[in-house]
């Protein structure tokens, strides 16, 4: 498999160009939060430099930060998307259509306080870790919480959602019973930190 790197007009921004297909369609992903349909898009938010990421028919598109060279990434990152596709198989899709959720599972005011919780104190925690998680949904006094970046497959993800998460949580809205994680962590490629 090989990967060429390709300035593009702007100066924080290069393509990775892979030679085979790995979307039917072309999709800029602004967030961690808006990646997390796509697994490669995904991974590479995980990484607090990443500023957006456009995934293409047959390449990755990433606009970095400005506080960080690309000598210095160029190479780890090529690396990380090359592995990212290594043991993929026919058919990869890296945008697929998202299922509409039923917005009603996260308007009401407990959702609210935790997403903002979330947004504001966890997210930025887990960042130094590489990782996120994103609010799926509450219902019954549950919360439902899908982790992305580093956290997707890391040994220590229980322990971050039952030692930490869920407490902060609970002290926000104490009606809370439990945060179960929806996590597919198989599909999760190899986590940054373990």
């Amino acid at each position: 498999m090989e990967i060429e790197i390709l300035k593009t007009e702007k100066e924080h921004e290069r393509k990775f160009l892979l030679d085979f297909k790995i979307s039917v369609r072309e999709k800029k992903y602004e967030d961690s939060t808006q990646a997390l349909s796509s697994p490669v898009a995904s991974k590479i938010f995980g990484f607090p430099w990443t500023e957006s990421i456009t995934v293409g028919s047959n390449f990755v598109s990433v606009v970095k930060q400005d506080w960080v060279d690309w000598e210095v990434l160029e190479e780890p990152l090529s690396g990380l998307i090359k592995e990212h596709f290594e043991d993929k198989k026919d058919d990869i899709e890296e945008n697929p259509e998202m299922e509409n959720k039923s917005v009603s599972k996260l308007e009401s005011p407990e959702a609210e306080k935790i997403q903002k919780l979330i947004e504001n104190e966890i997210n930025p925690s887990l960042a130094s870790h590489g990782g996120f998680v994103t609010l799926h949904s509450v219902e019954n006094n549950n919360v439902y919480l899908e982790m992305g970046g580093g956290c997707q497959g890391c040994s220590m993800s229980y322990m971050t959602l039952k030692e930490g998460i869920e407490g902060a949580i609970k002290s926000v809205v104490p009606s809370i019973q439990q945060v179960i994680d929806v996590t597919n962590h198989s599909e999760g490629a190899t986590p940054f930190y373990e």
